[in-house]
């Protein structure tokens, strides 16, 4: 393993200047999105990925766009070659992308990568830890955080004990996680349930629900505490995180409705892909997430893409309000 974390001059600029800052996790990058172009079998692409690019490289490029559009500065993590990073250059990024071998570090796989030199793309508990790890390192702790969606408790439950490190995590940070909510593959409820006893806030953005990761929220989604304005969910942070013992909270918006999918569309993805993927621990999720696409004919992938750079929107809007508190 080589030096313990290093963070990129332009955060660490922007954090000792109160200036906003948004985490940016990549296993999107290394195993969430495809990493070739555009690909006919999915249908029509995004007017907003860059057909130049490949898919995961563009739709990343997109997110750190948008949160610099609202003037500040996107703060990407991962670990190269043993080494946890906070903030990438152009370089490191593309390398990443590039990288075929490199894998997930999460809370519970991250140790192994740093000891043994590794690279990896950081999963939402990953990124989540090594906001703690800059306050560590004696800086203000980044609070705002832009992902798709969360991990949480699988389907299957209690049949199948599969749950993701993220809920954990979020209990235990000071952060705040834009997103659409649980990923498709996650059972909501049970998921919504655990953050409850955990102590975690889940709040909508101009929702009463909890969104579908793809798709918007039905009458029978977890309900969710609704705010109407970035301002309005920043005050709700400020106000858990002055409470003694206070973690993370969620922001939950719905996909952009251009490319919302309806429910059953969504959980009928879901489900032939359960059926036919076979791979467990870190692998099942990406594993699942190409499967929806291709079944879906790629309509999974182009709301996924499109909420990733709405969250990032969001999450830059609310990293904005935050720093001028």
């Amino acid at each position: 393993m080589s030096d313990p974390l290093h963070i990129h001059e332009e955060v660490v600029d922007a954090l000792r200047g109160n200036r906003g800052v948004v985490l940016l996790e990549t296993a999107v990058l290394t195993c969430g999105l495809p990493c070739e172009v555009w690909q006919k079998a999915h249908g029509d692409c995004p007017t907003t990925v860059d057909r130049s690019l490949p898919v995961h490289l563009a739709t990343m490029r997109g997110m750190m766009e948008a949160i610099r559009a609202a003037g500040c500065v996107p703060a990407v993590t991962a670990v190269l070659s043993g080494t946890p990073r906070v903030g990438l250059s152009d370089d490191e990024l593309e390398s990443l992308a590039d990288d075929r071998s490199a894998g997930k570090a999460s809370t519970a796989t991250m140790a192994a990568v740093l000891a043994t030199g590794c690279s990896a793309g950081t999963t939402v508990s990953g990124t989540l830890r090594l906001s703690a790890a800059v306050a560590a390192a004696g800086l203000p702790q980044p609070r705002i955080f832009a992902t798709g969606g969360i991990g949480g408790v699988h389907a299957g439950w209690p049949a199948r004990l599969d749950v993701s490190a993220d809920l954990g995590e979020l209990a235990r940070q000071q952060v705040c996680v834009v997103c659409a909510g649980a990923k498709s593959i996650i059972d909501a409820h049970s998921t919504c349930e655990v953050l409850e006893a955990m102590g975690v806030p889940v709040l909508g953005y101009r929702l009463d629900r909890m969104p579908g990761f793809q798709c918007p929220p039905s009458a029978g989604s977890p309900a969710v505490h609704r705010v109407e304005s970035a301002s309005d969910a920043g005050a709700v942070a400020h106000a858990h995180w002055s409470l003694p013992g206070s973690g993370g909270l969620l922001l939950c918006q719905s996909p952009p409705p251009e490319t919302a999918m309806p429910v059953a569309d969504v959980d009928a993805a879901a489900a032939e892909a359960e059926r036919i993927v076979e791979a467990g621990g870190p692998a099942r999720t990406p594993a699942l997430l190409s499967a929806m696409a291709t079944v879906s004919c790629g309509a999974t992938l182009r709301a996924n893409i499109d909420l990733l750079l709405a969250n990032a929107r969001l999450a830059g809007e609310l990293a904005a309000v935050m720093a001028a508190r």
